[in-house]
Formats: C-alpha cells, sequence, structure tokens
C-alpha cells in the first residue's frame, strides 16, 4: 500500500472531495465535507481495502491523511 494510493482511496470515499485535492498533510479534520458519514465511509474503505479496523481514539489522535496512514500501516 502506497500513501498516494490511501489519499485516493480517502478523496473517493468522503463525499465533495474533488479528485487530487488532497495531500499527505492536509488536515481532514478541517475539511468542510468532514463529518460523522465520512467518518464511517473512511473507516468502511480502510476495513475492506487494507483490513484494518481503526477505533474513534484512532481518528481522535490523528489529523492529517498521512498520520491516519501512518496509523493503518503500523497496525497492517
Amino acid at each position: 500500500m502506497s500513501l498516494q494510493k490511501f489519499i485516493e482511496d480517502f478523496e473517493e470515499a468522503v463525499e465533495d472531495i474533488e479528485p487530487n485535492s488532497l495531500t499527505a498533510a492536509t488536515n481532514f479534520k478541517a475539511l468542510e465535507a468532514w463529518d460523522s458519514l465520512a467518518v464511517l465511509t473512511v473507516t468502511d474503505v480502510i476495513d475492506m481495502e487494507y483490513a484494518v479496523l481503526l477505533k474513534k481514539k484512532d481518528f481522535d489522535c490523528a489529523r492529517t491523511v498521512e498520520e491516519l496512514y501512518d496509523l493503518v500501516t503500523q497496525v497492517r
């Protein structure tokens, strides 16, 4: 799994995110589209694509897309 692929999956999962609009440094919690539905869809994509089940505390400690990616790769 690459960081770029993870970013693409993240962009596809969250409604109203334009393709190629996010970077590793993007604070996903500051996105206008980040809401409870986005949390559920991103969690689902991570579970299905990467076989990792993240918990609320994982999202609480991650701020950027790269930090979330790092959590997924650590668990995997």
